[in-house]
């Protein structure tokens, strides 16, 4: 039977919030060993206290965040204070044993840990060290705290990122985080490869100021070398037209459709059943599609605006002009495309979370490698006992001494349920910031052909 993509490879993680752990989430999706390491004096937030099931904190809400559930799937879960010298100690001992080293902490905090990368390499030589941070380990900004907001903003990304005439937007879904996260995980599947074929281990720095930049290609070039700087456009194009997202049939329902060529020009022109105003001057090509596209738009939109945004994307794609559905996040979760290709696993979380749909975090399918059978994220310290009897031969006797010293346990030391509440989904809903869907249990276990939920 062919193995896993990285069986045999075990990863420390010490990423907290989201880029870090998006990435080693990606290396347990292939069949690394990733190992979370938290403390009980600093758990991993706040993902552990975003999304519990049914707005509910319940009596270990640090066990019920659905959002560090949707993190760290596939990794093993144990819990480890750094900072006192037995906790360092276990955890050399552990990267002694280890392939790659991954954190996400500010430039100075391993440092005083005393595990910086010329310490882990003193104990083992070959080890892998990836680095994670909002401006990287060197540069006047190396010690500014950094989320994706200011990532974002400090890459360019933020400030062509709005409509025209108005402020800058962040991405809303941290995009530099994911991008970070990819980064970070690219980062080491190349120096493993480098170690692979020279025995060598490295250290790597990733940026999220620089790793935002190298997705922003077009604009950086643009400046580069015609010294433009590119403004907010909205859903517009600097070139193409029409381009853009139009409503369809019913409340919030639209579609993107974007035309690149002529062919496909005419094309969407067969589609509207080619009216009059297609044949006027105003449209006759690029160009003065390009300068008249707000009137270009209205007209478009007269035609999709009665249809279904489904109806409407299969008669523009079946005849060959580019154009999505726009989907919010329930249609995606049922969507039969994305059913079909298997893009989300059904995982039964402990704790009486429940069974849920994830999207999974590798968005490819390998025929070579057999399927990753998906296992639920840890709860805080789960694996304690494995990770120190299995792989480092401790007593029990040991491990309660730990315990009872709090260098490891399954509580964290301070978490305040009340004071950790999100806010109620109720006000969320009377306030427009979300809308209640009551039969979701009901549609997803339909979709999935099994009981979804608590």
């Amino acid at each position: 039977m062919s193995q896993s993509l990285l069986e045999g490879i075990r990863v420390l993680d010490l990423t907290m919030a989201y880029a870090g752990p998006i990435g080693t989430r990606i290396l347990a999706d292939m069949g690394a060993e990733v190992i979370k390491i938290e403390s009980i004096q600093r758990i991993d937030m706040p993902t552990r206290k975003i999304g519990y099931p049914n707005n509910e904190p319940g009596k270990d809400p640090w066990n019920r965040g659905g959002y560090f559930h949707r993190l760290n799937v596939n990794k093993k879960g144990i819990t480890l204070d750094l900072n006192h010298p037995k906790g360092r100690d276990i955890f050399l001992r552990l990267a002694k044993i280890s392939d790659i080293v991954i954190e996400s902490y500010s430039p100075r905090v391993m440092e005083n840990f005393k595990l910086g990368y010329d310490v882990l390499k003193d104990v083992k030589p070959d080890i892998i060290m990836v680095s994670m941070s909002g401006f990287g380990h060197s540069g006047p900004h190396q010690d500014y705290t950094a989320y994706m907001p200011g990532m974002e903003a400090a890459s360019g990304f933020s400030s062509i990122t709005g409509y025209v005439d108005g402020r800058p937007l962040t991405s809303g879904t941290g995009y530099g985080d994911w991008v970070l996260g990819v980064t970070g995980m690219a980062a080491a599947l190349t120096a493993l490869y480098y170690r692979q074929r020279t025995g060598k281990g490295q250290y790597v720095d990733a940026s999220g100021q620089e790793a935002i930049i190298c997705h922003l290609g077009d604009a950086v070039m643009d400046y580069v070398m015609n010294q433009r700087v590119e403004p907010r456009s909205g859903n517009k194009h600097r070139s193409m037209a029409p381009q853009g997202c139009y409503r369809c049939k019913g409340e919030d329902e639209w579609i993107n459709i974007a035309v690149e060529t002529e062919e496909q020009w005419r094309s969407l022109c067969k589609v509207l059943g080619e009216p009059a105003w297609t044949r006027e001057e105003r449209f006759s090509d690029p160009l003065s599609r390009w300068k008249n596209q707000g009137e270009l738009d209205s007209l478009i939109e007269g035609w999709t605006r009665n249809l279904e945004k489904r109806q409407a994307m299969d008669i523009l794609q079946q005849a060959g002009v580019p154009a999505g559905a726009v989907l919010n996040v329930k249609e995606v979760m049922t969507d039969p495309h994305l059913l079909e290709r298997g893009a989300f696993e059904v995982i039964d979380h402990p704790g009486g979370i429940g069974k849920f749909p994830h999207p999974k975090q590798m968005a490819a399918i390998f025929s070579k490698s057999p399927k990753f059978i998906p296992k639920a994220a840890p709860t805080l310290g789960q694996d304690n006992e494995y990770v120190l009897t299995n792989l480092l031969e401790m007593s029990q006797e040991d491990i309660s001494g730990l315990e009872k010293e709090g260098i490891i346990g399954t509580t964290p030391s301070k978490f305040v349920a009340g004071k950790e509440r999100p806010l109620p989904i109720d006000l969320m809903v009377k306030e427009g910031a979300a809308r209640l869907e009551p039969e979701h249990l009901e549609q997803l276990s339909s979709a999935y052909h099994e009981k979804t939920g608590p």
